[in-house]
């Protein structure tokens, strides 16, 4: 979705598609914390950070896995990438300043924390008939993340202020993260196609053209005038990466 409001504001005319039948996957029952280098919140309060200083924290974590291009395009954009979400009400971030790296002994980390930014509550209401095609997992959280033990807070929050929240449908976590965004998708006519997979690139002349998508069991060739963005989520398909990175069974989303 971020990728579709960049392009959107940049001019061109987005489709946006979307396998499941429900939006946002693992990130909207994650905690939606966005880890962010160098950002405007972190000057305001006057943490020193870098580009180079978060570059060398992933740089000594990869072991040499992670493309130097992409991996330098994140560290010296990120600030400008969240500069212009907020700008166009798709994200609203606040930094959690004792919210730590979680490798504190790494080149570049950041043990007193501020790169790690909390969802502020989304009020699901302005989804409309939208407000259900959000993924869940359970009961949707009436808490930001900064009010929990997890995020230096007590955990406790007055009854009827969460019952207030509940009513009002107002979510934090990654809940109000992927809220957000559909809103702003939604407010410019951005309007997600369900349960529409993509199949194959289509290439001509060296040249990604469109794409093959599946829906309602057809295949469907969708062109495009200018280029076609590809984005995926985790590795939870691929047996390998799980035995590699992951302890234990993969039973449910985490």
């Amino acid at each position: 979705m971020a990728a579709a409001l960049a392009a959107h504001e940049s001019g061109a005319s987005v489709r946006l598609i979307e396998k499941q039948d429900r939006l946002g996957g693992t990130a909207a029952i994650s905690g939606g914390v966005v880890w962010l280098p160098d950002h405007q919140q972190m000057a305001d309060q006057g943490k020193a950070d870098s580009p180079d200083a978060a570059k060398a924290y992933f740089q000594s974590l990869d072991h040499g896995e992670m493309d130097e291009a992409v991996l330098s395009a994140f560290v010296t954009e990120a600030r400008q990438m969240h500069d212009f979400l907020t700008g166009i009400d798709a994200l609203q971030l606040t930094m959690m300043p004792d919210y730590p790296d979680y490798y504190q002994d790494r080149p570049g980390a950041k043990a007193e924390g501020g790169r790690s930014l909390d969802n502020e509550l989304f009020d699901f209401t302005s989804l409309g008939p939208w407000r259900n095609r959000v993924f869940q997992n359970g009961p949707p959280p009436r808490m930001m993340l900064r009010e929990t033990p997890l995020g230096g807070s007590s955990g406790m929050v007055d009854p009827e202020k969460l019952q207030r929240r509940a009513e009002h449908d107002l979510r934090g976590w990654g809940q109000a993260l992927v809220g957000r965004l559909l809103k702003a998708c939604l407010d410019r006519g951005i309007e997600p196609l369900l349960s529409c997979g993509g199949y194959r690139l289509d290439v001509e002349n060296g040249r990604v053209m469109g794409a093959t998508v599946e829906r309602d069991g057809r295949k469907e060739i969708m062109a495009a005038r200018q280029a076609v963005i590809l984005a995926t989520g985790g590795f939870e398909w691929n047996e390998a990466l799980k035995h590699a990175f992951l302890r234990g069974p993969l039973d449910a989303p985490a």
